[in-house]
Formats: structure tokens, sequence, C-alpha cells
């Protein structure tokens, strides 16, 4: 029984490693560089290699291209264009390095990967855990199986969302992990602004936005109860005598 729980164990330990790899050739083939227009073209948004804007240009004759009461809209839409730019060509670049062929073999399951018995606890689950209780065998297994299932949701970013204001608070941004989800602006205020001013607003707003975003917790790296798993695996490992119960 000891060695098929640390078989158990391996075979997750392998696709979470391989999920990883998975996700880390996946970012290492973002585009480093995007950008988009709104419809009039009044507005253009340059993205980095995270996917955040990192410029913002308004055209000098924003008023003939553009309502002032549309400016945050167009704002929006110049950052999804630049999106819809990024992911096209990211999509490309994945393709050409075959990484769906190893994404479709990962969806195979954890069952695909090769989960070998180790002689000793693997490197991964070495770490401190808490004093638990552990539950009988069967119970664990089952909350293992589901960890699989959603290993997926946890190694996906978490998107926390920060707002960042700009041109003394007139004009009002919000980001997230993701990109940019919204632009709200007093059409007042912009009526009454030029191209230059326009952007310097939003540039200030964009860092503000960014600085509370660079506050933000990380996500974790495991799925919420793994910690729990883990002692409850170690418990038994420590003590297979439970193993019977």
């Amino acid at each position: 029984m000891t060695d098929d729980l640390m078989a158990a164990f391996a075979q997750m330990q392998h696709y979470t490693a391989a999920l990883h790899r998975l996700i880390a050739t996946a970012q290492e083939q973002a585009p480093r560089r995007s950008e988009g227009t709104d419809d009039s073209g009044a507005v253009r948004v340059e993205l980095g290699a995270d996917g955040l804007p990192t410029a913002f240009q308004v055209d000098r004759d924003w008023e003939r291209m553009l309502e002032p009461e549309a400016f945050g809209a167009a704002v929006v839409q110049a950052c999804q264009a630049a999106m819809g730019d990024r992911l096209s060509a990211w999509s490309t670049s994945l393709q050409d390095s075959g990484w769906q062929d190893g994404a479709n073999r990962l969806r195979g399951g954890p069952q695909a990967q090769p989960a070998t018995p180790p002689t000793r606890v693997p490197p991964a689950f070495r770490r401190p855990v808490p004093e638990v209780t552990p539950r009988p065998l069967g119970q664990l297994t089952e909350d293992v199986l589901a960890a699989f299932d959603g290993v997926g949701d946890f190694a996906a970013p978490r998107p926390g969302a920060s707002t960042g204001s700009g041109g003394g608070g007139k004009l009002r941004i919000t980001l997230s992990t993701t990109g940019l989800s919204s632009c709200t602006a007093d059409p007042t205020w912009v009526d009454a602004q030029t191209s230059a001013r326009l952007m310097n607003a939003l540039s200030e707003a964009l860092a503000e936005a960014k600085s509370k975003l660079d506050r933000t917790p990380p996500a974790s790296p495991e799925p919420p109860g793994m910690d729990r798993l883990l002692a409850e695996a170690m418990a038994l490992l420590k003590d297979p005598r439970r193993l019977a119960d």
C-alpha cells in the first residue's frame, strides 16, 4: 500500500512538472510587443511582453476623429485590438514550435505520465508540512485525483484588478494581470485636452494601476488544499500502520 501511495504522488509530481514546463514554454513564445488602434484610428496602444499596456498614442487631430464621450471606449477598443494582434502572433508561434502536440499529450491526464514508484520521498514533497490526522487512503486518493482535474486552474494566472487615475482624477483605468479592462473619462474634461495631455493622463493612470498591481500577492503555485493533501500523505508514509484504517 505504501508503494501504491508513493506511486500516486510520483505520478502527480510528473504531471505537474510537465504542466509547468508546458506553461513555461508558452510564456517563452509570447510576443515581446504588439499594438492596436480603435476603429477611428485616434487611439493607439502598445502592449509589452506581459500583455499589459506600455504606451498610448493619441492622434493630434483626435477631435475630428472621435467624440469626447467616446474617448474611454476608444482606449479599451485599442487595447482589445492589440490583444487580438498579440494572440494571433502567439498562436502562430506556438503552432510553429510544436507546443500543441505537447498540450494534446498532457490532456491525456496524469495517468498518461510515467509513475515509477520512488524509493524515497520525492524532493518536491520534503518541505515542512503541518501536523494533521490523515484520513483513510481511499478518501485521500479521491482528493488527489480531484487535484489532477483542477491543476490547470491553479496554474493559470489569477487576475486581480487595480485602478489608476490621471488628469486630476478625470480619467480612470482598470487594469488586471491579463490587461486593461476599462477606461472612463469625463467628456467635458476630454473635450478641453490636447493629444499630449490625454497621453500624459493615460500614462499617469497606467503607472498608478501598475504600481498597485505589482503589490498584489502572487497566485499560489499550488491548488487550494494541496498543503493539506501533502501533509496527510506524509503522515501516512511516516506511519504505514494507518494504511490499514
